[in-house]
């Protein structure tokens, strides 16, 4: 099952057959990367009557050894394969499943933890023995993008701002950039949104908002986590306080894709390579910071 140049992926798509069912499909397809076969994929769910398809778990399969296509497949295009049989069930009123951000999946490998456990909640630790506050949220897909960019609001004042290429990308080694030109919100935010799917979309980077104020750093992280950490007692409250106001619930039982669970991280069809990114990001007069080892 390869092919030249290509990767081969299984994904576990859920969606919606109508307002009362729900949907699983098994497909698997062929891409330059992840997230382009993913796109083939959500196309052909689409097409065979998955409305708003969603991936939920996946695996890569060309890496490995004697990988054979179950009998039941069958050849959709030249790049997609699937299960012609959907597996549906009834919708219930308050149900409710973690669907992955984008950037990053469950692995079908089982995992240590169930993924029901997480849920669309935050947890505040204490000043630690540095003096610094934590916080972390988890939000689904559906709210990432809003949420994320309405928490970066929360910040009494933007200084500055840093993205961390990780070293998983491609296999190098991690780098930092630092926006030189992007030191308010509104130019971060402007910058966001024409990169989403190369930023906040793209599970290969962490992106940083820096507040001199209490030495303050809102990160989403490559695993799609919102984390806040500061000195500043105040910021710290207030920011607790704003994020209730959008309706997230405090909770001592928190969850997340990053412990517990086995998973990939991925990038968007329509995202930026790391050359084209690096690129990208020069243009827009980021500078390259030397990280110590």
């Amino acid at each position: 099952m390869r092919k030249k140049n290509m990767q081969f992926w299984y994904f576990l798509i859920h969606g919606l057959l109508d307002d009362k069912n729900g949907v699983y499909g098994n497909f698997y397809a062929y891409g330059k990367h992840c997230g382009e076969a993913l796109e083939k994929t959500l196309e052909v769910a689409k097409l065979n009557g998955i409305q708003k398809p969603d991936l939920i778990e996946t695996s890569r399969l060309d890496t490995l050894d004697g990988f054979e296509l179950p009998e039941e497949t069958e050849k959709v295009t030249s790049d997609i394969y699937m299960f012609p049989k959907l597996h549906s069930y009834e919708l219930k009123k308050n149900d409710y499943s973690f669907v992955p951000p984008v950037g990053v999946a469950f692995a079908t490998d089982e995992s240590e933890l169930d993924t029901e456990l997480i849920k669309e909640k935050f947890v505040a630790l204490n000043k630690n023995d540095n003096g610094v506050f934590e916080f972390e949220l988890v939000v689904d897909k559906s709210k990432l993008h809003d949420t994320f960019l309405k928490t970066l609001n929360f910040l009494p004042s933007v200084d500055a701002f840093w993205i961390y290429l990780k070293d998983h990308w491609d296999n190098e080694e991690t780098e930092l950039w630092a926006g030189k030109a992007l030191n308010d919100k509104e130019t971060i935010v402007n910058f966001l949104n024409r990169n989403v799917a190369s930023t906040i979309e793209n599970g290969f980077v962490d992106t940083v908002v820096h507040s001199f104020t209490g030495e303050t750093n809102l990160t989403l992280t490559e695993h799609k986590k919102i984390q806040l950490h500061t000195k500043s007692e105040d910021v710290f409250k207030n920011f607790i306080g704003k994020v209730v106001d959008l309706g997230f619930e405090q909770t001592k039982d928190f969850y997340d894709i990053e412990f517990g669970y086995h998973h990939w991280h991925y990038r968007p069809e329509n995202s930026l390579d790391r050359k084209g990114f690096k690129k990208m990001l020069k243009k827009n007069h980021f500078e390259n910071i030397e990280l110590k080892i």
